[in-house]
């Protein structure tokens, strides 16, 4: 008989159990309760991912891909499930059982707006339509869930910054090809790094806004754009030097407020 192979990490079989736990964080996440899979629905979701027990992965896992998913396949790889947490928000978080559906390859779409007949209306496209798809992924919403614990677990929060910073690279790229084909500079004290980060906290709000306060929020939008976009406007159109004048965004404040 050919022996089987060591057990690996990222293996089929590990790759089981991590689609198994991404759906169920997945679970976690969705508003609509009556929805979930009926498999799911006896499962009690306390705070964190305290809920996440091996036997509800295992479980899972093994309705997906039988034996392949076994109990024994799980002890294999993971020795503790503190370990296989730590692993399985990675795992979900970067979208690897669903690589097609991650928000992140919205930044295609960037160098293209610069070329539009209406900048205005393909940023907004831009926005609405990464909100919409964060908005459709329970997951999306996974970091405000763990953020505040991150402290607590430092090689997890290392390994989410990191993640954080390599898909944050791509954007930064795209808003600086997007001045560039415009030919527009932004006001002193701005820079490309600066707006990136501005603009993934509003995203970041927006989203968390949207879950909690969702009649208020589709009540502000616009007859054209979220109220999201429309902020991404304003706040674009604030720290682009547009008059070329090299003021910084407070001088242009002052000047106003003492404008008669």
């Amino acid at each position: 008989m050919t022996p089987r192979p060591p057990p690996s990490l990222d293996d089929a079989s590990a790759g089981y159990f991590l689609d198994a736990a991404a759906e169920l964080i997945d679970a976690m996440f969705d508003h609509a309760i009556r929805e979930r899979p009926r498999r799911l629905r006896g499962i009690h979701f306390p705070a964190a991912l305290e809920w996440m027990r091996v036997s509800d992965v295992v479980g899972l896992a093994q309705k997906r891909h039988g034996d392949g998913a076994s109990e024994k396949a799980f002890r294999n790889r993971w020795p503790d499930r503190n370990t296989f947490v730590k692993a399985a928000i990675i795992h979900t978080m970067l979208y690897r059982d669903a690589p097609e559906a991650n928000p992140s390859l919205h930044v295609a779409k960037l160098p293209a707006s610069a070329g539009a007949a209406s900048v205005a209306d393909s940023v907004i496209g831009l926005c609405d339509g990464l909100l919409e798809a964060l908005q459709a992924r329970p997951r999306s919403y996974l970091l405000h869930h763990i953020g505040p614990l991150l402290d607590q677990y430092p090689d997890l929060r290392t390994a989410i910054i990191e993640d954080i910073v390599r898909t944050r690279e791509p954007w930064f790229e795209g808003y600086a090809r997007f001045l560039e084909a415009l030919q527009l500079k932004l006001r002193p004290g701005w820079t490309i790094e600066r707006v990136g980060l501005a603009l993934q906290a509003m995203l970041d709000g927006f989203l968390f806004r949207s879950r909690i306060e969702s009649e208020e929020m589709n009540e502000a939008r616009s007859a054209e754009a979220s109220l999201f976009a429309e902020t991404v406007i304003a706040f674009v159109l604030g720290v682009l030097d547009l008059d070329d004048s090299r003021e910084s965004t407070h001088a242009i404040l002052d000047q106003a407020a003492r404008a008669e």
